[in-house]
């Protein structure tokens, strides 16, 4: 089960949390974009979302990226892990609510990695949720690591691997402004890049608070690594209503497209 129509979304955790706030959950936007995919339900769709205000904050104060190292980042990796699962519970009760036929698959539970790279992933509970006409549903998490013990791995990373292990048509990456802005060499105007290649300096817009896994930046690199592999790799605004739909749709949408 790859390649065809298969769309890759990734809700950014400035989209669905407050980054600001901690554990503040954006309800009603993550109801409106659960009734959004589900109008868009023709495509064959995975889902994963960012740790925003949950995990970062968390993952942040204990250093989880290091790895283990002693008892103050394994408390911060049990801490996290608790946080992300929690999020997860939250996002999926509320697509739920929103009209889409989702379940929650941890990412710890299917990815190891080895110095912070994905070194294995199990794709079976993945393609049983898809096979039954469910999203499956997964996030940004702390997962175990064979040299490191445990560390944080991204959302943005997840969705890129997946989009180029399955060959997906399209993928789709969800945040809080209208796409990648860029700064007009002429006028200075700051805009919206339709389209962007590596190298074009960009303007940090959104995105904001604490983000352990890198940002836009980190975001750009996933994508460009997916764009390079053949996959359409959009960045939309999710708190618009309607982008998110237009853009599994394939429909002509504001945002940016990443040009390998």
């Amino acid at each position: 089960m790859a390649g065809g129509d298969l769309v890759v979304l990734k809700l950014g955790g400035s989209v669905i949390t407050d980054k600001r706030r901690p554990f503040s959950l954006n309800r009603e936007v993550i109801k409106r974009l659960g009734r959004e995919i589900s109008e868009a339900s023709n495509n064959p769709l995975i889902l994963i979302h960012g740790g925003g205000s949950y995990a970062h904050p968390i993952a942040r104060k204990y250093s989880v990226a290091e790895g283990f190292k002693d008892e103050h980042h394994l408390r911060g990796f049990i801490e996290t892990s608790m946080a992300v699962r929690k999020l997860s519970l939250d996002v999926v009760s509320c697509l739920v609510d929103g009209g889409l036929r989702a379940v929650s698959i941890p990412a710890a539970a299917i990815f190891i990695t080895r110095s912070g790279e994905i070194m294995s992933c199990n794709l079976e509970p993945i393609f049983s949720a898809m096979r039954i006409g469910v999203i499956p549903v997964t996030s940004g998490d702390v997962v175990f690591d064979r040299d490191l013990g445990f560390t944080v791995l991204s959302g943005d990373t997840i969705a890129s691997y997946l989009a180029i292990r399955l060959r997906a048509k399209r993928l789709i990456y969800a945040i809080d402004v209208d796409g990648v802005y860029v700064r007009d060499r002429v006028s200075g105007e700051v805009r919206v890049a339709e389209e962007i290649s590596r190298g074009v300096r960009i303007e940090p817009l959104g995105e904001g608070g604490e983000d352990v896994t890198g940002g836009i930046v980190n975001k750009l690199e996933e994508g460009f690594a997916a764009a390079e592999s053949g996959v359409e790799v959009l960045l939309v605004n999710g708190l618009v209503e309607g982008r998110v739909r237009d853009a599994i749709l394939g429909r002509e949408v504001l945002g940016t497209r990443l040009k390998p």
